[in-house]
């Protein structure tokens, strides 16, 4: 599975990529929006900070990379975060800070809403 992680917190990063690495997956690490939509690479998870440096935010970049692939399962981080900015919304919300096993969860549930 290939996995593009959007985060400009250099801690969080490292320890998300340093998970999904350990579960197998191919992790491409970018730091804000820009850069992931500037990435030429294709993935089936978005995992991405909701609070991104630049014009967009995480919810915002999960839409746009919908729009070039609508299968693509979404876990959105944020220590500040309404779960009401998402009605309607098929993606997965991991509050920050969290577990390895909060991760994989939510990694899951991005999964399963998709294919819903």
């Amino acid at each position: 599975m290939q996995v593009l992680l959007v985060e400009d917190d250099v801690a969080v990063a490292l320890v998300v990529k340093t998970v999904l690495t350990r579960e197998g997956w191919d992790v491409h690490l970018v730091e804000d929006a820009e850069s992931a939509l500037a990435w030429d690479g294709s993935a089936d998870l978005l995992v991405t900070d909701y609070n991104l440096p630049g014009v967009l935010n995480g919810l915002l970049l999960a839409r746009k990379l919908r729009e070039q692939n609508a299968s693509l399962a979404v876990v959105l981080m944020s220590g500040d975060f309404e779960e009401g900015q998402l009605m309607g919304e098929s993606v997965a919300v991991l509050p920050k800070p969290f577990r390895r096993n909060a991760l994989l969860e939510a990694i899951d549930q991005a999964r399963n809403a998709i294919r819903a």
